[in-house]
């Protein structure tokens, strides 16, 4: 019947006659609304809280077992150059279910005397599962000397076991798991050493090519003359630069090593993109401290975030085909103070409506990338802006807060100041929903500490994720995660077998009654140090997971459904 029709009916009615679906309709609407209320009080809507809760870190880093102590290279009469090593990386090296700890350290400066004893070498530390460390260091074939800076783990021949790559000053150094608790320096057939007059520090593994196999981007902080020393770098650089040449050190583009299989890397960094020329210099953006893997839109492929010690950052939008754009907001969306980290918001592609903003898009909530560099008016510059923080679910509900060690460094290598104090306090900023609230913690309280690399794990297995944080020139400290506030949880690592192993790029969304958890898997890295791989999701009050869907880089689709919380599951990639 037509509309018109349907109208003249009802209007036809005798008297005004109500209509025969009223009596049907009333007692639906009033059930809706009854229902509605009682749903309401069963679930109300939470409302996040302002204050945050009690920040509880227990050092425990002398009963877990943990003795390693970073040297920085200073020596009776002679001070360290440099303030910035001190990395850390968490890592399963035997696949055990327990994340282990592998150390870096650094080693006399060539123009130290000789010092009688032990030499300082890296560190690697098996977890029990209890919290205890042994040192293995010796029988795993990992202990190296060297002018150690950053760490960066991956699994680069897709073997199931976590390989070790570690940058430094005159050569970086790659260490093949083997998969029987010991590995092999295989630095020279790899090709990855670098130059021996370069100075590297931050580093990431990634699949740039979509091959299914991991690559690696490597942060050169500087280099010097190759018929030069390292000690007359340093020299030329305190007496300050010269009107003929550039002082003792120069910048350099970073690495980028192509992963050819059978453990062969080929360099390929000018084919990237990423090699960008500073305009006010003529030489390559100086100083890049850490790069860091991120999916800003998430299509499944890793993009790069560079932080640098005296400039801004720079983002680089990986194409899929082995290069990589640099983002540039437009000019009339740069923008000084408070909105700064908001700036070119609709110019990025980012995740689409309804996703997780994911880790770069925490770092610029808290103000932590994307931000113009402030003048500090001090003579050393805050790490916490150049990566210097770990990002991790400390109360378990849901959402991600920061942990800062809020690491002191100098602002440029040539204005070093020797005597000055760089110990700080961590802070944890935790993320309330609508904002950060800042907290300091009370386990790192004293006289603070020379901090450098963060990293997080579940050391215990308790759901509950624990900080490691190396210093420079101090002790390796170990806090554990004490809050008990009895939210559930749920840990998922992926092993993927079209793309890479590590799975770098899938995107995990965590389906419970209250709504939908995402986090994508990038390689947790920060300022020298690299957190554990698997997935830790803070379900605050609910106890149950409807789903688990994983989109892998290859576009399929899985569901899985766990057999309950509090658990770790793994998930494999549907050959």
């Amino acid at each position: 019947m037509p509309p018109a029709a349907v109208r003249d009916r009802t209007a036809s009615l005798p008297g005004g006659a109500i209509s025969p679906l009223v009596p049907v309709l009333v007692p639906l609407a009033v059930a809706a609304i009854a229902f509605g209320v009682w749903f309401s009080r069963l679930f109300p809507f939470a409302t996040p809280p302002s204050a945050p809760p009690p920040v509880k870190f227990t050092d425990v880093t002398r009963e877990s077992g943990l003795d390693f102590v970073h040297d920085n290279g200073a020596r009776e009469g002679l001070d360290t150059p440099t303030t910035l090593p001190g990395a850390v990386a968490f890592l399963d090296y035997d696949n055990d279910g327990h994340p282990d700890l592998f150390v870096v350290s650094g080693t006399a400066w060539p123009w130290a005397a000789a010092v009688s004893g032990a030499r300082s070498t890296c560190a690697l530390y098996h977890n029990d599962g209890k919290g205890h460390f042994t040192d293995v260091t010796k029988e795993a074939g990992l202990d190296a000397s060297m002018l150690g800076m950053g760490v960066a783990v991956g699994d680069y021949d897709g073997d199931g076991f976590p390989d070790i790559f570690v940058t430094g000053v005159g050569g970086n150094r790659l260490f093949h798991n083997l998969g029987n608790g010991t590995f092999r320096e295989v630095t020279a057939e790899a090709g990855v050493g670098g130059d021996e007059h370069v100075w590297s520090s931050g580093a990431v593994w990634i699949d740039i090519f979509g091959e299914g196999r991991l690559d690696l981007v490597v942060c050169n902080y500087a280099r010097w003359a190759s018929q030069s020393t390292l000690g007359s770098a340093f020299s030329a650089e305190i007496a300050g630069p010269s009107y003929t040449a550039p002082a003792g050190f120069v910048s350099a583009f970073p690495s980028v090593y192509r992963n050819l299989g059978g453990g062969r890397f080929e360099e390929v960094s000018a084919r990237t993109g990423l090699n960008v020329i500073d305009r006010q210099t003529g030489f390559p953006q100086a100083f890049p401290l850490a790069v860091a893997a991120v999916d800003i839109n998430g299509d499944g492929k890793l993009d790069l975030l560079f932080k640098y010690q005296n400039s801004g950052d720079l983002l680089f939008l990986n194409q899929g085909d082995g290069t990589f754009r640099r983002w540039v907001p437009p000019v009339e969306e740069r923008r000084d103070g408070v909105s700064a980290g908001l700036l070119g918001e609709g110019a990025l592609p980012f995740a689409r409506q309804g996703q997780s903003p994911g880790r770069f898009g925490i770092l610029r909530a808290a103000g932590l990338a994307m931000a113009p560099v402030q003048e500090e008016g001090a003579s050393y510059c805050h790490l916490q802006e150049k990566l210097g923080v770990a990002l991790f679910d400390y109360d378990l509900d849901g959402r991600i807060d920061v942990f800062s060690a809020n690491g002191l460094a100098e602002p440029s290598l040539v204005h070093f100041e020797r005597g000055r104090s760089f110990s700080s306090v961590p802070a944890l900023i935790w993320n309330n929903g609508r904002s950060w609230v800042r907290a300091p913690v009370a386990a790192a309280r004293g006289n603070g500490m020379v901090a450098r690399g963060v990293a997080v794990a579940d050391v215990y297995g308790s759901g509950n994720l624990d900080v490691a944080i190396a210093q420079n020139g101090g002790p390796l400290r170990l806090l554990r995660n004490d809050l008990r506030n009895h939210n559930s949880w749920l840990r998922v690592d992926l092993v993927g077998t079209h793309c890479q192993r590590d799975a770098g790029g899938a995107r995990v969304e965590v389906h419970t009654p209250r709504g939908i958890l995402v986090q994508t898997m990038e390689p947790a890295m920060g300022f020298m140090a690299q957190s554990e791989r698997t997935l830790t999701f803070g379900l605050g009050i609910d106890d149950r997971v409807r789903k688990v869907v994983v989109r892998w880089p290859s576009g399929v689709r899985q569901e899985v459904r766990p057999e309950g919380v509090n658990r770790r599951i793994v998930i494999t990639e549907p050959r």
